[in-house]
């Protein structure tokens, strides 16, 4: 018997029908406004009209450096999983790509603010609208166990239509895990070089509980029922499939970023993911201030030396 069907037992002994109901409803809604894109919703790249002044802010930031190089941007289209998926190309002339992946809920023009820093390394950028995202195709969220996919097509089509042969990822809670997956399901063709990860978690478990939280919600009950309708949505095992059961296969040059006042991501699962890390060449960094994916904003000069120092080493 797995860990669900316990939940359901104990929840269908002790709740009357309409208890039952409500839980898997309410679970259910949770799913809808975490994992799940409404199709018929409009698609975007705007920031959301809910981001903090932070995130406001950050995004204008990544715009305007984009905008400083319109005139080297290509659109790009691409069909994976039969999903149509968009992203662009700022070609500065180099031999080497930087693959910024954002996290949950943000479009493309949010990974432009972390640019900068490897464009002054000798580094193309590629950004993308991972699935379920900005103009992407997609409905579901799976936090980097299929996306890692869309990567691993984005770096081939880069690879191939461009000569490039080095890529950097620089990944954002999602987009970190993303990274790692993309770099396990592509090893041999050695293009991922090199992985910066932002808010890594150790399982995705770990992170959504945190929401749960906020939502003033019973963790056991809810972050299962939750993670069995992706499952039957997807595919995708959340519990399963998991950054920390990746670590042992991470053989290149990594750099772990974390907050000590991130929320989501707690230092001492930081340091079981750096722990486990089999690359000889790991580096961690755990800045003190920035809350889960600002870490840049509250540490921009710190936060971009640590990059510097990562990609000249």
């Amino acid at each position: 018997m797995n860990v669900l069907s316990i939940i359901l037992l104990c929840i269908g002994i002790s709740l009357p029908p309409f208890g039952l109901f409500m839980i898997l409803f309410t679970a259910w809604r949770i799913f809808v406004n975490t994992l799940y894109r409404d199709d018929k919703k409009p698609r975007s790249r705007d920031a959301s009209p809910d981001s903090s002044d932070e995130q406001k802010e950050m995004f204008a930031k990544g715009l305007a450096w984009a905008e400083r190089h319109r005139d080297k941007i290509t659109d790009l289209h691409i069909v994976n999983d039969g999903l149509n998926l968009y992203a662009q190309y700022i070609d500065l002339g180099f031999d080497k790509c930087a693959a910024l992946i954002q996290g949950r809920t943000e479009s493309l023009q949010y990974s432009y603010y972390y640019a900068d820093v490897y464009a002054e390394n000798g580094y193309n950028i590629l950004v993308i609208d991972t699935r379920a995202h900005g103009l992407s195709d997609g409905k579901y969220i799976t936090a980097g166990i299929q996306e890692q996919r869309d990567l691993v097509a984005w770096i081939d089509l880069i690879h191939e239509r461009y000569g490039i042969e080095n890529f950097t990822v620089h990944g954002i809670c999602i987009g970190a895990a993303t990274a790692v997956y993309a770099y396990c399901a592509s090893r041999e063709k050695g293009l991922i070089q090199k992985i910066v990860t932002d808010g890594l978690f150790i399982s995705y478990h770990e992170i959504f509980e945190k929401h749960i939280v906020e939502r003033n919600k019973p963790v056991f009950c809810f972050v299962h029922l939750t993670f069995f309708y992706t499952w039957l949505c997807t595919g995708a095992r959340l519990l399963r499939e998991t950054p920390l059961r990746r670590m042992p296969e991470i053989d290149i040059p990594i750099l772990f970023i974390w907050s000590r006042t991130d929320f989501y991501c707690q230092p001492h699962n930081c340091e079981a993911l750096f722990a486990a890390c089999a690359s000889p060449k790991k580096e961690m960094r755990l800045f003190p201030d920035g809350k889960h994916s600002h870490v840049r904003y509250c540490n921009t000069e710190e936060y971009d030396a640590a990059v510097n120092a990562f990609l000249q080493s």
